[in-house]
């Protein structure tokens, strides 16, 4: 769904509306080919290849295979679909947006090449209206290929790249002048908040425009409404210079968006007039807020401090691979709201708009960023598409007021100071507003680039002991005490088979990359970790690595092949790990949260074991075999814990006990 549009309806070609936009999806009824879906003969005497099947979007070719030890397909896929083109839309202007396709889409009307995009998670708009026959049926075909090109980011990285028509897909029927929807596949309209605070915020607008002809007796209406509908602006500008309209305004004692606290939206209203009569809108929710970073004392919303407790979150599904709908980007929401969490990292690379609209609604604050990942390809192609995927996500996602940065790079290995300095100049020309950020895991004079440094360390994972993070980030504060720090990624990984007696710090880099992936582990890390980020208000935020487990080509480790482990939820989002509540309960003290550890490990050869409970409660108490082992204080982040607690051979009852409530589960030791 796109809210920013009056009228959303599905394949019906009935009655233009008042405003003259029609904006129709197109998701229902794709043939659908893996590989090229080639023609012959001369139109209209021409040879139609039989699609294997019919699918309707979102779509993945890659959702059967992406889990595969032979590996998941990475070629082209072919959609088809006959679309009637009622005589009445002669005169209009006809676009197809898809709002992403993977990697490279080609798109054909009636065979003859339109037009083209490279990069699988940014939105397009491709004109169709000179292509089309009007008054009768057209094929559509939309070829889309996910094989490696040395000339569209992603390279590489720690995630799958999957193939087809993934997200929406629309027809936009337009005028002949119109707000344009051309301008790097945005809505056009990009309202920026010149000066904002709690009495006075002076807002500019800037409307694209589009037009095969001229805007002769045309004008831009501006009207900025309540969320009660009550009209707080209104302005009215005949200037359009350049395709361009600059409107400014004033809103005294503006109602801020403050993030959960309080998420409060305007929506600002633009209508294209012409002799008075209304020819285009488009409506778009904003926030007016303002923000800032302190390099001792971390990140400022509305001139309060607020530590950006923050998770990162793939668009990966089990079952679903990246075809996502509303429903998974919910769920996963859901989830993400549950343990407390403030803050997304959308990594790595520009998630469904869907996602911002609801962050807007909820309160979160959102990094988001480019898919530059890992490596960089040395030639003008890989470049002009690293500039071309950030100007898409800045101008398609400008008035989220859920957006606080923009992403320029990702653990990329090596020094390419220029194209980063000059994707930092693009994020700030065409965004004055926001800041920008990267994450790197090595030290490059590059770091310094972006308004803000932000690093990916595993310690007691993948480096040292967990214990190490504190000396680390302590020094590079100290050596570099400009630097506005926040740590990108962190955590361990963790499968729901394997387990442990023990939660302790270890080296454990030799056992990472292989099958020993005790849950235990996982929880003695994010335990630690959550201590040490908490104390330091240098470090602005922080992001776990990663909410959910997801697919992964590389990766044969833990009890699943082709999965990163490192969430803390299931791939299928029905199961969670031990760590999830260790942070609802220290973050989300709205609920009542009381969980004991290690349940799913249910025969095990120890007789002695820690027990470790999570809980909102201000105590607890362990019974074993209904016998009292002892009463704990919570201690200041949420905690319980029993030392070496002995168990019975064969079956043991294990029962917690709170003011809150109960959590139990038997553990059977097999000797």
């Amino acid at each position: 769904m796109r809210k920013q549009f009056v009228l959303l309806i599905g394949l019906l070609f009935a009655g233009m509306a008042a405003h003259a936009r029609e904006v129709i999806n197109i998701n229902e009824g794709w043939g659908f080919k893996k590989g090229t879906m080639a023609v012959w003969g001369v139109f209209p005497n021409i040879m139609v290849p039989r699609p294997e099947k019919t699918v309707n979007l979102p779509h993945t070719y890659n959702d059967e295979d992406f889990m595969n030890d032979e590996g998941y397909y990475r070629g082209m896929g072919s959609y088809l679909k006959e679309i009637d083109v009622p005589e009445s839309w002669k005169g209009k202007r006809i676009f197809l947006k898809s709002e992403g396709a993977g990697s490279k889409a080609d798109v054909f009307i009636n065979w003859n090449h339109v037009g083209s995009h490279k990069g699988a998670y940014n939105a397009f708009t491709i004109e169709l209206t000179d292509a089309l026959l009007y008054g009768t049926k057209n094929y559509l075909l939309v070829t889309c290929d996910n094989s490696h090109q040395f000339d569209i980011a992603t390279q590489s990285g720690d995630f799958n790249v999957y193939g087809g028509l993934y997200r929406d897909v629309y027809l936009e029927v337009m005028d002949d002048v119109c707000i344009s929807p051309l301008y790097y596949g945005s809505d056009g309209v990009f309202v920026t908040q010149k000066r904002v605070d709690e009495k006075h915020a002076d807002l500019q607008t800037t409307v694209r425009l589009s037009t095969l002809s001229d805007y002769k007796n045309c004008a831009i209406e501006m009207s900025l409404l309540d969320a009660a509908g009550n009209t707080v602006v209104k302005k009215v500008s005949p200037y359009i210079f350049d395709d361009k309209c600059v409107i400014n305004m004033e809103v005294e004692n503006p109602h801020l968006w403050n993030g959960m606290d309080d998420p409060y939206l305007y929506k600002m209203v633009t209508v294209l007039t012409r002799g008075g009569k209304e020819i285009d809108r488009v409506e778009e929710n904003i926030g007016l807020r303002y923000f800032y970073v302190d390099t001792d004392k971390g990140f400022f919303l509305n001139g309060k401090h607020l530590k950006l407790r923050g998770v990162s979150r793939h668009q990966d599904w089990q079952g679903l691979a990246s075809a996502l709908t509303q429903k998974e980007h919910l769920a996963d929401l859901d989830l993400i709201q549950e343990m407390g969490v403030n803050s997304i990292r959308l990594a790595h690379y520009p998630q469904a708009h869907f996602m911002f609209d609801e962050a807007d609604r909820r309160g979160l604050l959102v990094w988001e960023e480019i898919p530059f990942v890992s490596t960089y390809v040395a030639s003008e192609a890989f470049d002009d598409n690293l500039r071309l995927q950030l100007r898409e996500l800045i101008a398609q996602n400008y008035n989220h007021p859920s957006i606080f940065c923009w992403g320029l790079w990702n653990e990329v290995k090596g020094e390419f100071g220029q194209i980063v300095g000059e994707l930092n100049e693009i994020a700030h020309t065409m965004d004055p507003t926001r800041l920008t950020t990267m994450a790197t895991c090595d030290e490059y004079d590059m770091n310094f680039t972006a308004d803000l440094t932000c690093w990916n360390k595993y310690f007691g994972w993948y480096e040292g002991k967990v214990a190490d993070f504190a000396t680390f980030f302590d020094n590079w504060h100290k050596t570099y005490p400009n630097a506005k720090i926040a740590v990108s990624e962190y955590g361990a990984g963790a499968a729901f088979s394997i387990h442990t007696n023990k939660y302790e710090d270890q080296v454990f880099s030799q056992n990472s990359r292989g099958h020993y992936h005790p849950m235990e582990m996982q929880t003695f890390s994010h335990r630690e970790h959550l201590k040490m980020i908490t104390e330091r208000d240098y470090l602005w935020g922080s992001y776990v690595w990663n909410m959910f487990d997801f697919a992964s080509a590389m990766r044969r480790e833990g009890d699943t092949n082709n999965l990163n482990d490192k969430g803390l939820v299931s791939h299928d989002r029905t199961r969670k790990k031990d760590a999830f509540y260790l942070y609802k309960a220290n973050w989300n003290k709205k609920d009542v949260t009381v969980h004991l550890c290690s349940k799913d490990y249910t025969d095990r050869k120890e007789d002695v074991t820690d027990v470790i409970v999570f809980t909102t409660a201000p105590s607890a108490k362990l019974f074993v075999n209904g016998k009292l082992v002892g009463t704990k204080k919570i201690d200041a982040y949420a905690t319980a814990e029993w030392k070496d607690v002995k168990l019975n051979a064969g079956e043991n009852t294990i029962l917690v006990k709170t003011p809150l409530g109960d959590d139990s589960c038997t553990w059977t030791v097999i000797k």
